[in-house]
């Protein structure tokens, strides 16, 4: 198996339900989430200008 390193942290990605690939990159949803890259929930990632997710409301 390929350890897959984070692209924030640069730590490895040891839990595949914390995987994110964006654009080609890998990232914990963590990392990513406090990048200031676009929001990711629901397997959706947001742009700039939403403010909650369209599956199930919670804040971006």
């Amino acid at each position: 198996m390929t350890v897959l390193t984070c692209e924030g942290c640069e730590e490895p990605i040891e839990d595949e339900s914390s995987h994110l690939d964006f654009n080609g990159e890998d990232w914990h949803e963590a990392c990513f989430e406090v990048s200031g890259s676009p929001s990711y929930c629901c397997g959706a990632i947001y742009e700039s200008g939403e403010v909650v997710c369209a599956s199930c409301g919670d804040p971006l």
